[in-house]
């Protein structure tokens, strides 16, 4: 078959799609010698040793394609570049589907928090009614829908009216090494004035993942426990709501409350090393890839009580209410009192991360691409 890849996010340099792209499409280019892939990059979102990487695969073919997302050239341009080399089946790994592509595609849809948790700004009411469009078209016209977990799955059949035998779920894998020297989580902690035993938290600083009820919950424990910890907070902010930071420190105790910003991967390793346990007070999410991380660095989980985390996050985890600081709180008092309770969920923790895999991602991925070849 002939197949095509849009790989226009590829790479950790391009959030979370790219690095779900990067993981799945490299690993079936070396899995896969049988089919010729076609790759679909953006010039200004690649790195060119990634370009370089991808160059070494006898079966696949690089084509450029500088169409940004959400614009008309990928409306436009991209439509006319795909229909260009006539492919048997696409793998768009994010909803970014030309809205008059007419032949065989499958589509990766991560979540559906944009439905269920809107903007609330009237300058991003317009792009919503764009991806509600675009999302809805795809869901639609795909010959298949994957997503990274049941989750995930229910809601998509409940917003984008589609049956559910037509969406695959795929667990993400992990990518992060974990092994760690001393050296770099002492010299990561003094980077960033770290001095107590810490509850890390990782992700985009955005509305979705609730980081003023974890602040709020976290001063709240520190108030009326008094022990002494900090709270690491690591993430780019969400440019559409930068106040979220300045709210999250409206509390008695900002003084424990680190914001490191984006790190790159080996900064966030020893951040994941070096600490205590990794809290998340998220309202929605499609997998919850960075809590998959710290499972397999040995971190006990303090999380939202959420279908998808009590799913993938399983017994390895402390549930609490999210909008409840005060839940919050005594949840962050419970692990951190009980050391016994602490190792506990340690060793549960690495035992679960175990079920994490990019190789079987995208074997299974693969799978599905060949349900095609005799149709």
């Amino acid at each position: 078959m002939k197949i095509g890849l849009d790989i226009r996010m590829y790479g950790v340099q391009n959030g979370g799609i790219g690095r779900y792209a990067e993981q799945v499409f490299s690993r079936i280019l070396e899995l896969d010698k049988t089919n010729e892939f076609f790759l679909f990059y953006n010039p200004k979102n690649i790195l060119q040793d990634q370009l370089e990487s991808l160059k070494q695969h006898s079966n696949a073919t690089l084509v450029s394609a500088p169409f940004r997302h959400y614009s008309i050239g990928e409306q436009a341009g991209f439509l006319k570049k795909l229909n260009g080399f006539n492919l048997d089946l696409v793998h768009f790994p994010n909803f970014n589907v030309p809205l008059f592509y007419k032949k065989r595609f499958i589509v990766t849809i991560h979540d559906m928090v944009h439905h269920k948790i809107s903007g609330h700004k009237k300058s991003r009411y317009l792009k919503f009614l764009a991806y509600k469009k675009i999302i809805e078209s795809a869901a639609r016209r795909a010959q298949k829908i994957v997503t990274v977990s049941e989750s995930s799955k229910k809601d998509i059949v409940k917003y984008l009216q589609v049956p559910a035998e037509k969406i695959k779920v795929i667990y993400e894998g992990l990518s992060l090494k974990t092994e760690v020297a001393d050296f770099a989580v002492k010299e990561i902690k003094q980077r960033y004035l770290i001095t107590k035993p810490y509850f890390l938290f990782v992700g985009v600083l955005e509305r979705k993942k609730n980081i003023i009820n974890l602040t709020r919950g976290f001063d709240w424990f520190l108030q009326k426990y008094r022990l002494q910890m900090d709270l690491v907070i690591v993430g780019k902010p969400d440019s559409h709501y930068p106040e979220i930071k300045h709210r999250a420190l409206d509390i008695k105790h900002s003084a424990s409350v680190i914001f490191t910003g984006e790190v790159g991967d080996d900064e966030l390793r020893a951040l994941y090393k070096g600490a205590y346990a990794f809290a998340t007070a998220s309202l929605h999410e499609g997998f919850g890839l960075p809590g998959v991380e710290a499972l397999s660095f040995g971190l006990p989980l303090l999380a939202s009580n959420l279908e998808v985390f009590n799913e993938i996050y399983d017994n390895a985890a402390i549930y609490f209410n999210p909008l409840d600081p005060v839940d919050i709180g005594e949840k962050m008092n419970l692990l951190a009192r009980d050391s016994a309770f602490h190792e506990q969920l340690q060793r549960k923790s690495y035992e679960r991360s175990l079920l994490f895999d990019w190789e079987k991602t995208a074997q299974e991925t693969l799978e599905v691409y060949n349900q095609f070849r005799l149709r």
